[in-house]
């Protein structure tokens, strides 16, 4: 079950689509890939502001920013969760018991080699990701958490394979 803001519901029920996204934490700072590309709420000037107020005084500097220092329409597919029963003993029936983790893969563009490039300064592997669904002209606080997890194995081809799995 989520939780979900009044505004995040009144949009699913106008039959607004929300955008789902990733956002990878590398030693460099945090980039987003989604199927579109990002907007708004994702604009990586917001971040790099000193988080001084306006001079009416009203609104903070970078407020309300996802802080991105990169944002992409990278991503060919997000395919479906899975669940894995870990299994801490060997009895068949306490495995039912222990924790379930949770399984996610995404398929991204490396046709022109920018992750191939990339990983090479900045690794992915063990580094955080987080799977969000979100409108962009909505804050970024308002955006829902799917999956929060570690890049635990890579493909690199002209498609980029990410599997992560759940903390």
């Amino acid at each position: 079950m989520y939780r979900t803001t009044i505004d995040f519901h009144k949009r699913l029920t106008r039959g607004e689509i929300p955008t789902p996204y990733i956002i990878i934490q590398t030693h460099m700072g945090y980039r987003a890939y989604a199927e579109k590309e990002l907007t708004t709420v994702f604009d990586p000037a917001a971040y790099l502001l000193d988080g001084s107020w306006l001079l009416d005084g009203s609104v903070l500097l970078g407020s309300g920013s996802a802080g991105v220092m990169e944002k992409s329409a990278r991503v060919i597919s997000f395919q479906p969760f899975e669940r894995n029963l870990q299994s801490l003993k060997e009895d068949v029936l306490a495995s039912y018991q222990s924790k379930t983790l949770q399984h996610l893969t995404i398929d991204l563009d490396n046709s022109d080699h920018y992750f191939s490039k990339l990983i090479a300064s900045e690794p992915f592997i063990t580094r955080p990701i987080v799977y969000y669904l979100g409108f962009e002209s909505a804050p970024f606080s308002e955006h829902l958490k799917r999956f929060a997890g570690v890049i635990t194995e890579m493909n690199v081809l002209p498609t980029l394979t990410i599997e992560a799995d759940e903390e």
